[in-house]
């Protein structure tokens, strides 16, 4: 054998070693990531208006991606700082110098993908008082992928030469009395071929010319691996003692396709091996049936040698075939819904190719009917067919590989979206389960939090939501997780009060329940009333205070409490007692009363505050993960309070 082990007997068993050695290598990679990335939130979002220009650009992935230096463009032409990446590579956050002028703008971006494509679109957001009409939508699309389908489906094609020679050896050795003349190798110009493509594929990967851009992405380095695995197969191949060991990088190299490929990301280790016997596998079957024909065709006047070597070919690749068919179809179970086979460009391609194999066991199998014969020609016809349409099988894999797999749009969130402009918090429980919400521009995020004991990461929870706008229209809402507790939904909010039923549930554990959330469009920041709020509780007199605390509403809102207390000291105990907030939203007036909503994300704590007309607070009502309490404030008269001094 020239390429692969000589201690290899049989081409079965050089596959399942490199099989075993891939193995190896995929169990010790990192998480999965899909294929192509895929751009899911952006803030300020895709078509919406923002009243004030955002202090920075944030675009949130669906996997890791790779940025360079000028991965964001803004049109018109404004300054962006350097991109940071977060979210394990998912979201990339561009701080905006100066200060956005009102009107429309134009986000360009350009992200390397986990599988080495280079992904780019675009969106538009308004700035201004005024909604602005705006149809841009979001895009994303695969940069250039005319050449990256014809450098993979060289790299594919010199893959299959290399190892198809070495698999002719083997073959070769079966045959009693074979001639001793061979075709010229071809081995040493498939992997010069070979280490182009990749050196192109990189190039891509680089995009922006920053050679360190290659080294720092995953993509890069897949690419960078490929280009050194061909490299080291040529340099094997042309020293003739050497060829024994071309097979570790090109096992290398079939490593690195499989971690870019679409499989990977359903399954972390399980979807790699498939595309590492997938494509090895196939590789090996249409390298080897070139190179037979090949020497058939060195072997003319040889019939007898001939019909031997093709048979046993033909053992070899129904071994081959049975592997591509079984890794492909369960690749193709885990990629594409069987609703999505006909109506998506994925899937349509991938029933051509689903097609074109089987049309390759229809000529295999003919052809093996007549090698079977004693007498008559040998099926040349057959067989260089198959050769043929092996090749376009080739080419749709390498076309699948930049095409986007269908995307199931319920699959959870790795994380909560970012919020797009200004939050309209709220906060209330139900059961045992604590509710936080948060409306923003476009969407609603929900969070629920049940107490917590032992490993709240794996909580279960449900939630189910009913809309009822300010016309009184009524609709369900479609929640997707976006973490544990966490829901969201796209949502346009209409001006005026909508109000949600919720429905939450936390397992077996914890008592659900129903409850209802208020939620005023548009937002009204309002820093300066919590402000005045705050500097008026510490000049109230001492007051008493009404307090009812529970952990589960099914039971009540708890027993009544009085305590008198000052305002500093009431303010000492408070989150907002500094006069400030992360999340300070105005609501309407009720019955001449001022109201404020407070919220502290990261403590899953909202608060309501009624306030009377000096700014001190009358009603509140605070909701935190564990409990919710409701508290009445009763101020002393002044005449009372003009008594106690004297």
């Amino acid at each position: 054998m020239t390429v692969l082990a000589p201690t290899l007997r049989r081409p079965a068993a050089a596959l399942l070693t490199v099989v075993l050695l891939a193995m190896g290598l995929l169990l010790g990679t990192g998480a999965p990531a899909s294929a192509h990335a895929t751009l899911l939130f952006t803030s300020p979002a895709a078509d919406a208006t923002v009243p004030d220009s955002p202090a920075s650009l944030v675009l949130v992935f669906d996997q890791p991606v790779g940025v360079g230096s000028s991965a964001v463009r803004l049109a018109p032409a404004a300054g962006l700082g350097k991109p940071t990446r977060s979210q394990g590579g998912r979201t990339v956050t561009l701080p905006v110098q100066g200060k956005l002028a009102e009107g429309v703008h134009t986000v360009n971006w350009q992200v390397t993908a986990q599988d080495g494509d280079i992904m780019t679109g675009s969106y538009r957001f308004a700035i201004g008082p005024r909604s602005v009409a705006l149809t841009s939508g979001q895009s994303t699309t695969a940069k250039d992928p005319v050449p990256t389908t014809i450098l993979r489906w060289l790299l594919f094609t010199a893959l299959a030469l290399l190892l198809g020679e070495a698999a002719l050896s083997r073959l070769a050795a079966r045959v009693p009395d074979a001639p001793s003349r061979r075709p010229r190798s071809w081995a040493l110009p498939a992997a010069l071929v070979g280490c182009a493509a990749a050196l192109g594929l990189t190039a891509l990967v680089i995009g922006d010319g920053s050679l360190r851009s290659s080294i720092d992405t995953r993509p890069g380095v897949l690419s960078l691996i490929e280009v050194a695995g061909f490299a080291l197969a040529a340099v094997a191949v042309a020293v003739r003692r050497l060829r024994a060991w071309a097979a570790i990088p090109l096992a290398a190299v079939v490593v690195a396709e499989a971690l870019r490929a679409h499989p990977q990301a359903e399954q972390a280790v399980a979807g790699p091996v498939l595309t590492f016997v997938h494509l090895a596998a196939a590789a090996l079957w249409v390298g080897a049936l070139v190179q037979v024909l090949r020497t058939m065709m060195a072997w003319r006047g040889e019939r007898s040698a001939s019909r031997k070597l093709l048979l046993a070919y033909a053992r070899l690749a129904a071994w081959l075939f049975a592997a591509v068919v079984t890794t492909g179809v369960i690749a193709a179970l885990l990629l594409v819904p069987l609703d999505d086979a006909f109506t998506t460009a994925y899937g349509q391609v991938l029933l051509v190719k689903i097609g074109a194999v089987a049309l390759v066991a229809t000529l295999a199998y003919t052809a093996r009917r007549r090698l079977h014969r004693t007498t008559g020609r040998l099926p040349y016809h057959p067989v260089r067919l198959e050769a043929s349409v092996l090749a376009v099988v080739l080419a749709l894999s390498a076309t699948l590989t930049i095409m986007r797999a269908p995307a199931d749009t319920n699959r959870p969130l790795a994380f909560a979206p970012p919020t797009t402009g200004r939050v309209v918090p709220a906060g209330t429980r139900a059961g045992e389960i604590g509710i936080s919400a948060r409306a923003s521009t476009g969407q609603l995020i929900i969070e629920l939090t049940a107490p917590q004991v032992g490993d709240t990461s794996k909580q279960t929870y449900g939630l189910s939501a009913t809309l009822a706008d300010p016309r009184g229209t009524r609709r369900a809402l479609k929640l997707r997780g976006c973490g544990t507790g966490c829901f969201y939904t796209p949502l346009t909010w209409r001006k005026g009060t909508s109000h949600l039923t919720l429905t939450a549930s936390a397992g077996e554990e914890w008592a659900g329940g129903r409850a209802g959330l208020a939620i005023t469009w548009p937002s009204r920041p309002d820093a300066a009333l919590l402000r005045e709020t705050v500097a008026a509780m510490k000049k109230a007199p001492p007051f008493t205070l009404h307090e009812l605390v529970t952990s589960n509403t099914a039971r009540g809102l708890g027993d009544l409490k009085e305590l008198p207390i000052t305002g500093k000291e009431f303010l000492a105990a408070e989150p907002y007692g500094s006069g400030t907030a992360p999340v300070t939203t105005r609501l309407p007036d009720e019955n001449g009363h001022r109201r404020l909503a407070l919220a502290y994300p990261a403590e899953h704590t909202q608060l309501d505050l009624t306030l009377d007309e000096e700014g001190r607070i009358v009603h509140e009502t605070l909701t935190a993960p564990n409990h919710l309490v409701t508290r009445t404030f009763v101020y002393p008269e002044p005449d009372e309070g003009q008594s106690h001094e004297h």
